[in-house]
């Protein structure tokens, strides 16, 4: 079995190689790594994640929701799902901790374990929910909070990123459904 960082390291290369840029993500390599580890011990721990999102990622959302348990991936179902319901509840994106405390009592009655796969920015109610949890998986834009991978909301490039970092997350997670990496804590 290959150590994550090693593997990670090996897969950005081979998609420079194959003329996806991917400089940028092996500068911030080390936070990086961090997170997706902590997502993937999650995960083999029985967490469920509930993935949301602010408002202008929605469309990634939607396409990671669609795209994590395709049955074209020849792998078991991993536990990410949506429930649009829970941002019902939620209300608007205002500061609410009665609602946040009635969603999470909820919550805790429906799964055995969960946390938040969380894409946006670090504020509204969606976001406080995310960053409450201690297993959430964070990719926040334009703040800088620990055990989050951060994003610049103003880069160009940024819905490439964001497609360029589901698709080495979703393959981190089949390589180590299939015991071929390591984790680090």
């Amino acid at each position: 079995m290959e150590p994550i960082k090693e593997w990670m390291i090996r897969s950005l290369r081979e998609e420079s190689n194959a003329g996806v840029i991917s400089g940028w993500l092996e500068e911030d390599l080390h936070k990086w790594v961090r997170v997706v580890s902590n997502a993937l011990n999650a995960l083999l721990n029985g967490v469920s994640f509930i993935v949301l999102s602010d408002e202008p990622r929605s469309w990634f959302k939607s396409y990671v929701l669609s795209h994590f348990n395709s049955p074209s991936k020849n792998r078991p179902y991993v536990p990410f799902v949506g429930i649009e319901e829970l941002e019902m509840y939620l209300g608007e994106d205002i500061r609410d901790q009665k609602n946040i405390q009635l969603v999470s009592s909820m919550l805790r009655s429906t799964f055995k374990d969960y946390s938040f796969f969380y894409i946006g920015k670090a504020e509204g109610i969606k976001a406080e929910l995310a960053m409450s949890h201690e297993n959430s998986c964070l990719w926040l834009l334009d703040a800088d909070v620990q055990n989050a991978f951060i994003l610049n909301s103003a880069n160009k490039m940024l819905d490439s990123r964001l497609l360029q970092l589901y698709r080495l997350f979703d393959q981190a997670i089949s390589s180590m459904i299939y015991q071929k990496i390591t984790l680090e804590s």
